[in-house]
This record gives structure tokens, sequence and C-alpha cells, in this order.
């Protein structure tokens, strides 16, 4: 077997073993994400199976006529859609899916690893620190789907080689390209927060090449297939956010959100594997300061510029002076530690190559053995504290006194639910009726909702959701049809009605078969309509 063979299986090994609390007591974790994206992929799973494809949602998310998918990761969703009624149940699907994210995440790292002539012990412990650090960890806990794009970050390394050597050939552009169009696929505010990553690598090849207009045209091919292949996730976003006022995400202070990494603390979903990031980030800097003279150029940059990224998501910028002169950060960024887990991956790396560089420059023995001993250490200790907490997790949301707001890492008010503990949602993991899961509980998630005019999203909004969507779903019978969604209900004589529907400009609404003009229908603040 290849050195690579053994090396996918061993990383294999290991995220059975991170995983083996779920595979033992049979038991899924839904966590703080877990609704939002769950109800998008049962929605692709229902379009794909009734052979109904639609711009809007159609079987979830209260089934109110609102665009979701069309808007993130549509065709991602799409497959896992494919794969979640190929698999029959919603257990079987997290844990198929957290394998692959996992193992894919494993897997990248270590390749990642041995393009910079790393052994292979090295590149292992470097891949199951990552496997098992807060950039890719929260999608066991809670289904966040940044972790996805995450995941796939160490697969840059290649590129950036080649951004920092000047070797901007057709062929490597157009990987740079494809690569950045597949990562879009998965979420573009990763792809905002990762691409000006590579510009220092880009100006310093530039600048070493003596064919600039062939390098600059290769470039803009790159660009230009990167643009191709993101069309499917950036018309949609053009098409509802230019014509629309929807609900913001949540607004959120800055300086709250920023990373722990300097000084990690343990709530909610982070696990205590965060200890070894710090490690990790002190060595850095520690290793650059002592010895910067034995670096080479490459280890500079690229460790200079991971730091850089790993300190922006942190308190140590000002975030407070920023969120004052653009406020609307607070929406569209919301929690600046995402750009620390944006550097976490090349921060590991730069991490070993910084004293990789010292041990080959001294050709000290010793020292190689113990870089590569602390890195298997350091990558055990990770593991261990990892897995731990996911057990803890299991542990948790099997106990009879977990409320259903708890398990779900939520206040009760953004819960809408005959329901009351989390341990009563378990069977509808486990049956091949893909919608109980769905059907059982409201999570509040007034994503992309329209509305009559901008406000600031809040905990009003939250509320104002769940009751008149949430709350409301009961009171008319829901039956797809055709590309909509058809509300029935009975009235004794004609009224004004508050009905859980929302209007997109182009959203066609009639009403006893006769089509409603604007003015025969009121939209609330919240979204919802009135009609008589």
């Amino acid at each position: 077997m290849s050195r690579n063979q053994k090396a996918l299986i061993t990383i294999s090994i290991i995220v059975i073993a991170m995983m083996s609390p779920l595979l033992f007591s049979q038991h899924a974790l839904l966590g703080v994400d877990g609704y939002f994206q769950y109800n998008r992929i049962y929605e692709a799973a229902m379009q794909i199976k009734h052979h109904n494809l639609s711009f809007i949602n159609l079987y979830s998310f209260q089934q109110a006529g609102r665009v979701v998918n069309s808007l993130y990761s549509p065709l991602i969703t799409y497959i896992a859609g494919a794969l979640l009624l190929i698999l029959g149940t919603w257990y079987k699907f997290q844990i198929v899916t957290v394998f692959v994210v996992y193992l894919v995440a494993g897997y990248g790292m270590y390749l990642a690893a041995r393009k910079f002539q790393f052994s292979q012990r090295r590149a292992l412990a470097l891949a199951v620190i990552f496997l098992t650090s807060n950039v890719v960890y929260g999608y066991i806990f809670g289904v966040t789907w940044r972790s996805l794009a995450l995941a796939l970050l160490p697969l840059f390394v290649g590129p950036i080689l080649t951004l920092y050597q000047g070797n901007w050939t057709i062929k490597a552009m157009l990987k740079l390209g494809l690569l950045v169009g597949v990562l879009t696929q998965f979420q573009i505010l990763t792809v905002v927060l990762t691409v000006p990553f590579f510009v220092p690598f880009a100006i310093h090849g530039l600048s070493q090449t003596k064919y600039k207009q062939s390098a600059l045209l290769n470039l803009l091919v790159a660009i230009l297939v990167a643009l191709l292949l993101s069309l499917n996730t950036i018309l949609p976003m053009l098409e509802v956010f230019s014509e629309n006022t929807l609900i913001a995400p949540v607004a959120m202070q800055l300086m709250d959100e920023t990373s722990l990494i300097l000084q990690p603390i343990y709530t909610g979903v982070d696990s205590s594997s965060d200890i070894v990031l710090t490690i990790i980030i002190y060595t850095m800097l520690m290793g650059l300061i002592m010895f910067w003279s034995r670096l080479g150029n490459f280890t500079r940059l690229f460790a200079c510029v991971a730091v850089v990224y790993a300190i922006l998501g942190t308190s140590l910028f000002p975030w407070d002076a920023l969120q004052q002169a653009w406020p609307a950060l607070q929406s569209f960024i919301q929690m600046p530690r995402r750009i620390t887990l944006v550097g976490v991956p090349f921060l590991i790396l730069a991490t070993m190559l910084v004293y990789d560089d010292v041990a080959q420059a001294t050709q000290n023995f010793k020292l190689s053995q113990g870089i590569t001993y602390t890195s298997i250490f350091l990558a055990l200790f990770s593991f261990i504290l990892c897995t731990q907490k996911v057990a803890q997790n299991v542990h948790y949301t099997t106990m009879e006194t977990t409320t259903l707001a708890d398990g779900l890492q939520t206040v009760d008010g953004n819960v809408y639910s005959k329901l009351t503990h989390i341990t009563e949602l378990q069977p509808a993991f486990h049956t091949r009726d893909l919608s109980k899961l769905i059907k059982q509980f409201a999570r509040t998630t007034p994503d992309y909702v329209p509305v009559p005019h901008k406000f600031e999203t809040n905990g009003d909004v939250y509320h104002a959701y769940r009751t008149n969507f949430s709350a409301r779903h009961a009171h008319f019978k829901h039956q797809v049809v055709d590309n909509g969604i058809q509300l029935t209900w009975t009235a004794k004589h004609a009224k004004k009605r508050a009905v859980p529907v929302v209007k997109y400009r182009r959203t066609t609404l009639t009403l006893n078969g006769k089509t409603l003009t604007d003015k025969q229908v009121k939209q609330q603040w919240s979204g919802n309509l009135v009609v008589r």
C-alpha cells in the first residue's frame, strides 16, 4: 500500500473513534444550526423525490413560500438531499456526512503537509489536530455549515505555493479557479474571507516572474472560471437581494463574538481541544521572534499572514471602533472569529514549517525528533479532548431533564413545539418518515424573509416570526402544488385574515382562483401578509 492509502485508512479510523459516542449510543446531535440546515436538506430531498424543483422552498420553513435554498449553497444542498433519500433516515445521514466531512478535512490537511515535505507522522499529526479543531468540529456538535467550507481550505496550499513561486501557468491558474468555484458552492462568506489570504503570495509571485503580462492573463482566466462556476450561487442572490428588502441576519456585538484563541474559554458547543490551538499560536509567535533570521522567505511570509488572520479575529483588533464606523458589519460578518477560523489551518501548517526550517538550518536531529514527538502529543491531546466533548454532548442530550431548547442550544422563546425535552426528538432520527424531524418542532429562523422596510434584527423579530409563522402554521391546511404552495382555510364571511405567507417582488399570489394585486395584499412589518 502507498503511504497515502495508509494515511487515508489511519485518518478514517481516527474519525470513527471520534464519532464513537454517536455510534455506540445510536444517538444523533442537532445543535445550534441543525434545524436550519436540515430543513434545507429536507427541502432538496422532497423536491427531488417529487420532481418538483422550485426557486422557493415548498416543503420546509413552515411552508411560507420563503426563498432559502436558492440563496444558500443550492448545488451542495441538492447533493445532500439526494444522499438523504438514498440513506433513508436522518441518523444514517448524520453519521455518513460527519464521517465524510472529517475525512475530507483530515486528509486534505495531510496532503497539504506532504506538499511541505513533512514526514508522514508529522502530516498525520497535523491532520488530527485540524479535524479536532474548532474550524470543523462545529459540524458534529451543531451542524454548522461553515465547517464544510473550512474543511476544504488545506487544499489551497498548492495554489498558494504556485502563486508565491510566480509559475502562473494556465494549468495552475485553472486549478486555482476551480478550487475557488468549488468553495463558493459551500459558502460565499468563506470565499470572501479566504481570497485576501492569497494576495501577499500573488504580489510576490508577480514581482518574481519575467512574464508578467502572460501571468496576469492566466490569473484573469482563473477569476473568470471561478465566477462562471459560482453563477448558480451569485445570480439568485442578485435576483432576490436587489429587488427585495430582507430581514438581515441578527446583528451581533462584534467584540463579544471575537475568537478566544489567545485565551480559550470553553462554553456552548466549544471543545476543550481549543487549548491546542492556543499552544500552537504562542509557539508560532515564539518561533518567529527567536528564529527569524534562520527562516526561509516563504516561511516568514506564510507564518506572518497566518498570524495576522488569527489575531484579526480576536479582541486585540479594535472591533468596537469598526462597528461604530460601519454598523452593517454586525449583520454581515457577525462573528469576527470567522476570520481566525480561516487562518487556523494555515497557522497549524506554518508553525510546523517554522520549526522544520530551524531544524534543517541547524541540522539538529534531536530538535527534529522533538518536533515530531510534540506534534504527535498535541494531536493525541486534541483528539482525546474533542472525543470527550462529543461524549459529553451525547450524554447531555440523552438526559430526561434536558429541555428541547437547551438541546438545540437556544432559548425557549426561539422554539415552537409540543415536545418539551430533547430526548423526545430522537425517534424522528431513526424513522424512514423524513418529515417527522422537520414537522415536530420549529426553531425561529427568519433568514431571507421579505419585509416592507429595513430594520435591525433583534429578539422582537424572532418573537414576531414565531407568533406569525410558526404558531399560525397549524391553523391552515398546506398542500404542495406544481412549483407552489396552496393554503386552505374556511371563513363564514369575508374579513381580513393574517396568513403565514411571504411575498417577494415576483411572487404570484392567487386567492380563490383570482390573482391578487399589490393593493389587495398588506405586508406586515414581520413579513407575513394580510388579505381580505
